[in-house]
């Protein structure tokens, strides 16, 4: 046999950048790692809460009271319909689990 380097083999990349420290995608750091699990917390959070309030909504147009105590005072209502009011709080999972999707995955 003869020697490698003289014959017709292609050879893809460079010998110096094979070490496998020398990747181009460096690891995240605990800073940015920290910083997306926050965002990712606050987006679950987020649509925690726009669900119950979908299925708060679906419950009362089903006839169903709110609450215990019927209406609560503390709380804003809306004069709009119910189904649009679904309607808009869909849209708004969609767009958090959007979100949530764009997230790194290994940070989950």
């Amino acid at each position: 046999m003869g020697e490698v380097s003289g014959s017709s083999i292609s050879q893809v990349g460079d010998a110096r950048n094979t070490s496998p420290g020398n990747s181009s995608a460096k690891p995240a750091s605990s800073q940015v790692v920290a910083a997306f699990r926050k965002q990712l917390t606050t987006l679950q959070v987020q649509l925690a809460g726009v669900e119950k309030q979908i299925a708060d909504l679906k419950s009362f147009s089903k006839g169903e009271t709110p609450g215990a105590n019927g209406m609560q005072l503390h709380k804003g209502y809306s004069t709009e319909p119910v189904d649009a009011q679904v309607r808009k709080l869909e849209e708004k999972r969609k767009s958090l689990a959007a979100q949530m999707d764009a997230e790194p995955g290994q940070l989950r």
